[in-house]
């Protein structure tokens, strides 16, 4: 007979169940739910209590005294990643995606699946506990109400798992690329803000707990080490909570300001207008916007105007900010060539680049953002 246990470890992972729900109420009811994002960070949190407990209770030996809770879990393992994508997606763009919802069906499938084994006796359960954590202890008498795993999925669910979220985590690293480069911006240098170095940290902090379940599940083979995933997710949220305390502003939405955003410039109408017409000038004749490393300071020096004089004409004469300004020139240059039959050796790729562009994924976005359509429709159409 198994008996239960406490040390260290149990201790830990305990208290990141504690502070998983303590977080997740926080961010559903507290001052972080009007930030849209944090509804997709508190189920997170609720999939991470969920699993916390069970391995607490796996690991202790407490799962004796509540075998019907054993592996009840696993199904969260499909939402991981989704919610964490979700989530970098909503906080960094202020909106949540579209038919978000269609990135759970994985997890509604496999929980449904799952049934087959919820279903079985204790004392069932209690030999798949002794197989995962105790191979060396003696089985006891149960019977199988009916095959648990028709279709094979819950026999390598750790590899599929792994697949599954795998995908995410590309799907998060080129929404990152793009972003950073949209914004020009270095995820890995000094970031302008709180939040943008919070986002950075979370990532990486998930994505190291993600490799860790990848070396765990390949190189242990067993569940024998689920307490060690199980200790750095704690010590994941454990970060989040001095997170919410001594910067709370990184999880609340950010403020929007009612005052006149140039308040008290000093610019007058007629110098906008200079500014402007100088900007315009510029762009025409030296095609500045085809450096793709052209930056809101160095257009300020060729002009000797101060930067955030610029910005202050852009945003009041145009109703755009510096990268909004360049796309329009890009695009519009972009345009020029794919509709001229002498360019049509040149891959969207490499039109991209010749246009200011780093990446052909951020100069789709953009032209699809102010077109309509994409560079490749856009081509078929007018050539």
């Amino acid at each position: 007979m198994i008996a239960p246990h406490l040390d260290v470890f149990a201790v830990l992972i305990f208290l990141g169940v504690i502070q998983a729900l303590f977080l997740a109420l926080q961010c559903l009811f507290g001052q972080p739910r009007l930030e849209p994002s944090n509804r997709f960070l508190a189920f997170n949190l609720l999939a991470n209590a969920a699993t916390l407990l069970e391995i607490f209770l796996c690991y202790s030996g407490y799962i004796i005294y509540t075998l019907h809770y054993y592996d009840v879990s696993e199904p969260f393992n499909f939402v991981y990643a989704p919610l964490l994508w979700l989530y970098l997606r909503t906080y960094l763009n202020q909106s949540t995606p579209q038919k978000w919802y269609l990135h759970f069906i994985p997890f509604l499938f496999y929980t449904l699946y799952c049934a087959l084994f919820f279903i079985q006796s204790a004392a069932y359960k209690y030999n798949a506990f002794l197989y995962a954590y105790h191979p060396e202890l003696p089985y006891i008498h149960s019977t199988t109400i009916w095959t648990t795993d028709p279709l094979g999925i819950k026999a390598h669910i750790n590899t599929v798992s792994i697949l599954f979220n795998g995908v995410y985590y590309y799907l998060i690293i080129r929404f990152i690329i793009q972003y950073t480069k949209q914004h020009q911006l270095s995820f890995f240098k000094s970031l302008p803000n709180k939040r943008l170095r919070w986002v950075r940290t979370f990532f990486i902090l998930s994505a190291f707990s993600y490799i860790h379940w990848v070396y765990r599940t390949f190189f242990v083979l067993r569940d024998l080490q689920d307490y060690t995933s199980a200790a750095l997710s704690a010590v994941i949220i454990y970060y989040m909570s001095f997170m919410l305390m001594q910067h709370p502003e990184v999880f609340r939405r950010r403020k929007q300001n009612n005052a006149p955003k140039y308040a008290k410039s000093g610019l007058s109408e007629s110098e906008k207008e200079v500014i402007l017409a100088q900007l315009t000038q510029l762009m025409q004749n030296e095609k500045l916007y085809l450096d793709n490393l052209i930056s809101l300071p160095q257009l300020a020096k060729k002009l000797a105007v101060p930067s955030h004089s610029i910005s202050q004409v852009l945003n009041e004469q145009l109703q755009k900010n510096f990268f909004g300004f360049l796309a329009d020139y890009r695009v519009q240059e972009a345009k020029e060539l794919l509709s001229n039959p002498a360019f049509n050796h040149l891959t969207i790729e490499e039109i991209a680049t010749r246009v200011g562009y780093n990446s052909k994924s951020a100069f789709n976005n953009v032209f699809k953002k102010i077109t309509h359509t994409t560079p490749s429709a856009y081509r078929k159409k007018h050539t």
